[in-house]
């Protein structure tokens, strides 16, 4: 069952419960009223005749001509009875003769009596007599029926309407919702990320669905291209070493007696790949992990976690000066091991761009409420347009000048930053080398 189909089901029960209560309501005050009003026409027309009469009128032989029968019409009629509850005049007749009313029915101003048909009485005093105003009850039951008929069919021309606009009203409401459904089949269909929705002029529940959906799918063509795009290069980068690999290894089945300097340099040939293709995959799978799941943030000393990582890079890297400037800051708020990548990422770029006997400088300091870390070099610095294309995943400078390497450790630093809220910026500095500057923010409880 649809969802057009549903809700004007359910508006149609809604409609018909409150309908039903209201012509139930408006039927029983009609038909009560009814009832009331005959009681007021009896009343009115017995207290005319009793105030015209003077005296008791002879005994009449027979019904008048014009007189009203009893059991075919709806009429009121009206009868003299004498003391004894003779009946001296009536305008009505009943098989031919005078109606009979019982006496008891003369002591009681209004009641219903059957004198052979149901009728309602109201009876007044009248010199020494009694007049008797009548009307069969077939009149009020006729009346209700009347009402009853007119309500139900007032009832089902509302609940018909009230079907037709609920189900215009819902179609035209949930339009958008079937060119989204349209829309994400053919998506699917036909791997077409660049289809968008027809902007809807009011901002309702359907107008904010659809700015959404049109935002999701802006993302996710920049998501999906950026993937086609990443999975390519992934491709390129992974075919390099596993040539190199495969045709030093085909050189070795097909030359089991090459000559020894041969052999170790396909070997060291092989190795060198192996370990390449390794610190790629790593890579991968970080920036996979980055992706896919958040970081466990907790208070970090950032001041000591850059003091520990620049001593160990100083073991690594004999060849370079680190001179460190860090000012007492309060903790961040980050994943030690992530910023310890993070600083580690700068300063082996820091190294690999620079030449040996080179400067690294490294600092930490506060700026409001985020702490900044800035990794500067004297190298050869980054490329002119390049400051942020070097933060992209597989890009890489020209390999003369800057060596081999994935392309891979920026897009990592990025990441990391980007998962911690903080931002990071790269640019020349004064000796022609490069500086990168990383603002990280501080933790609540600082």
């Amino acid at each position: 069952m649809s969802i057009r189909l549903r809700i004007t089901l359910f508006g149609l029960g809604v409609a018909g419960a409150v309908l039903g209560l209201f012509c139930a309501a408006v039927y029983l005050l009609l038909a009560a009223g009814a009832a009331a009003g005959q009681d007021t026409a009896l009343a009115a027309r017995a207290d005319v005749v009793a105030r015209s009469l003077t005296g008791l009128p002879p005994a009449a032989q027979g019904p008048a001509p014009a007189s009203v029968d009893v059991r075919t019409s709806a009429d009121i009629f009206v009868m003299v009875v004498d003391p004894q509850g003779r009946v001296l005049f009536s305008t009505g007749t009943l098989d031919g003769g005078f109606p009979s009313v019982p006496a008891a029915t003369l002591h009681q101003r209004q009641s219903t009596v059957d004198i052979g048909v149901p009728v309602r009485v109201a009876v007044r005093e009248t010199a020494g007599g009694h007049v008797v105003a009548a009307q069969t009850t077939r009149k009020v039951t006729d009346d209700r029926r009347g009402l009853f008929v007119l309500v139900f069919v007032y009832a089902v021309l509302a609940l018909a309407a009230a079907a037709g606009a609920t189900w215009l009203v819902t179609g035209r409401a949930l339009r958008p919702l079937r060119q989204l459904t349209g829309h994400v089949e053919q998506i699917g269909r036909e791997q077409d990320f660049t289809r968008r929705l027809p902007p809807v002029p009011v901002r309702d529940d359907v107008g904010r669905l659809t700015a959404a959906f049109n935002t999701m799918m802006e993302r996710l063509q920049g998501s999906y291209a950026a993937q086609r795009r990443f999975v390519a290069d992934a491709s390129h980068e992974l075919r390099t070493p596993l040539t190199t690999i495969r045709n030093n290894a085909g050189f070795l089945q097909r030359h089991p007696d090459a000559a020894p300097e041969d052999v170790a340099a396909a070997v060291r040939d092989i190795a060198g790949e192996s370990a390449r293709m390794s610190r790629l995959v790593e890579h991968l799978l970080t920036l996979a992990r980055s992706d896919a799941a958040g970081l466990d943030l907790a208070p970090v000393d950032l001041g000591a976690l850059v003091t520990d990582v620049c001593r160990q890079a100083e073991a690594q890297h004999p060849d370079r000066s680190f001179h460190r400037a860090i000012t007492p800051t309060p903790p961040v708020h980050g994943s030690l091991d992530a910023l310890t990548q993070l600083v580690w990422i700068l300063l082996d770029n820091a190294v690999k761009y620079s030449a040996a006997g080179g400067n690294v400088w490294v600092t930490v300091t506060q700026r409001g409420d985020r702490a900044q870390l800035n990794v500067t070099d004297d190298g050869t610095g980054i490329p002119p347009g390049a400051e942020r294309q070097i933060f992209e995943r597989f890009h890489r400078g020209d390999e003369a000048r800057t060596g081999p390497g994935a392309g891979l450790g920026l897009a990592i630093a990025l990441s990391i930053v980007d998962a911690h809220g903080g931002t990071i910026v790269a640019a020349n500095n004064a000796t022609g080398g490069a500086s990168f500057v990383a603002d990280l923010p501080l933790s609540s409880s600082s």
